[in-house]
């Protein structure tokens, strides 16, 4: 048997060198270090434990990787999520643990991985999981204040009723009784009733979700009934049942209000800042420039496996109309495309000729 669990390690554990210290709290703290080293706690131990994968976006990037790669790729994000500063150490016998492979197979993947990562200042940042990082964190930090200036102002509504019923007046502190069922009206029951609930039969608590949406800034037109129509009809679509609490449609609620006003202050900036982009235009085949546009980068292996996978334009094309190339030219021989541009990308992106 071997690990931290082993006889051997555990006569190390009872046997300390004189002098050592021998106190149970010092023996514990020696055997957890011995169990979980400083790199384990390090990575491990996540501030955020759920990672948002966007995977349209990856599939479109690693589309070229192979399953041991997808692995190691997944393996290493997951781990930088959950490593405090959303980074890994660069050394190579944390990270071929980290993946599970041994050090010889480790050194042939990190040329391949290392494309994904920014490696500098002996640490491995991947841009886009620093950024979607800092985002969850932020909406983290907002969530935290408001939730503590709700809790200061509910305290000091709880005091102030104790003090009126202190004083010997008429009014009483209301019981759960009277706040059970409160009979929502305007806003809050036609709410209610887009997410087919039964607005009087809802207690204050079932309701709350309305008054956070609507203090956050969420539109009830805009914001609040397409995002429960449409999670409503997805459910009632996949599990033959709609959501039961209004709680439910909470995260999507404000996601949706952050991105309509994010999509009003980019608008905004870039109607100011930037001209209206030309109008769309017809891919002419027998032009190399058009083809050069199009192709990009002749030495980028990744756009080369992206467009065999995507050989037309499509309609989100910025500078092109929708149109047809022909057959892939890694499968066959497309004779639309000029000599010039076959001799500049065929032999890199290994086209048939």
């Amino acid at each position: 048997m071997t690990g931290p669990f082993s006889p051997l390690v555990s006569r190390r554990i009872l046997r300390v060198a004189p002098g050592a210290a021998t106190s149970v709290a010092q023996r514990v703290a020696y055997l957890w270090r011995m169990i979980f080293p400083a790199w384990w706690r390090e990575v491990y131990m996540a501030e955020f434990p759920a990672l948002p994968l966007f995977t349209d976006a990856y599939l479109a990037d690693t589309r070229h990787l192979t399953a041991e790669e997808h692995g190691a790729y997944l393996l290493l994000l997951m781990c930088a999520w959950r490593t405090r500063g959303c980074a890994l150490k660069d050394c190579d016998r944390t990270l071929a643990r980290t993946v599970g492979v041994t050090r010889a197979r480790w050194r042939k993947l990190r040329p391949v991985l290392t494309e994904f990562f920014t490696v500098e200042a002996g640490l491995w940042q991947q841009k886009k999981l620093s950024e979607v990082y800092r985002g969850v964190e932020e909406r983290v930090a907002k969530n935290r204040q408001n939730g503590a200036k709700g809790g200061r102002a509910k305290a000091r509504k709880v005091s102030r009723m104790v003090d009126e019923a202190g004083d010997g007046g008429s009014q009483k502190l209301p019981t759960k009784s009277q706040n059970q069922t409160p009979k929502p009206n305007g806003e809050a029951g036609v709410i209610a009733a887009a997410a087919g609930l039964d607005g009087d039969g809802l207690s204050v608590k079932a309701m709350a979700p309305v008054a956070e949406w609507l203090a956050a800034g969420a539109v009830v037109e805009e914001d609040i009934l397409p995002t429960i129509a449409a999670l409503r009809a997805r459910q009632e679509t996949r599990a033959g049942r709609r959501p039961t609490t209004l709680a439910y449609y909470t995260p999507a609620v404000l996601e949706a209000r952050d991105a309509r006003l994010g999509a009003v202050q980019k608008g905004s900036a870039h109607a100011q800042d930037s001209p209206p982009p030309p109008p769309k235009r017809k891919f002419d085949p027998e032009s190399v420039d058009d083809w050069r546009l199009f192709l990009g980068d002749a030495n980028s292996r990744f756009r080369g496996d992206y467009l065999s996978q995507n050989w037309a334009i499509g309609r989100g094309h910025p500078v092109f109309e929708a149109s047809s190339l022909g057959p892939d030219p890694r499968h066959s021989v497309n004779k639309k495309i000029p000599p010039e541009i076959m001799a500049e990308y065929g032999p890199k992106w290994r086209w048939r000729s």
